[in-house]
């Protein structure tokens, strides 16, 4: 078991990501989780991602007591940045949705994130803002037919 002082940042994390989590999951409640008519409502996924968010919150603080840390950390200094820059580049995309719409922003934040956080080329970085984008459209609009958000410069968004 490692000490308190030493487990503080991965505890604040995963202590984060789960009060995150459950307020997300909580929120959803209020969109509908499943319909009158027994199809996915528009908080299925949010409900679903909230748990699943404080379910692996509560193993970040779990492994943060019991676990320690694997010896692929080595390069933690530059950790506390990151997650600073994740959530920022994350607050921003959600700002930036009822704007320009769900999927310009997830698109916008997923190349972001690869070549910002991840340090990868811009190709590579747009190649997977651009697939991620046409993969929630093809999970939410196609299978699941969960209208998104278009934004305030899309009719009818």
């Amino acid at each position: 078991m490692r000490g308190l002082r030493e487990a503080a940042p991965d505890l604040v994390g995963g202590v984060l990501l789960a009060g995150l989590g459950a307020a997300l999951a909580a929120g959803a409640t209020g969109y509908q989780v499943v319909t009158g008519e027994g199809r996915l409502g528009p908080g299925f996924m949010p409900f679903v991602v909230g748990l699943l968010l404080a379910v692996f919150g509560g193993m970040v603080c779990v492994q943060a007591l019991w676990g320690g840390r694997g010896s692929g950390e080595a390069g933690e200094s530059a950790g506390g940045r990151s997650v600073a820059v994740v959530f920022a580049l994350t607050l921003l995309a959600i700002l930036l949705a009822p704007v320009i719409g769900f999927l310009p922003a997830f698109g916008l934040l997923i190349f972001a994130l690869v070549r910002f956080v991840e340090g990868e080329g811009w190709v590579v970085a747009a190649v997977l803002g651009a697939g991620a984008a046409a993969a929630a459209w093809a999970v939410f609009v196609l299978f699941l037919q969960i209208p998104l958000p278009g934004g305030a410069f899309v009719a009818g968004g």
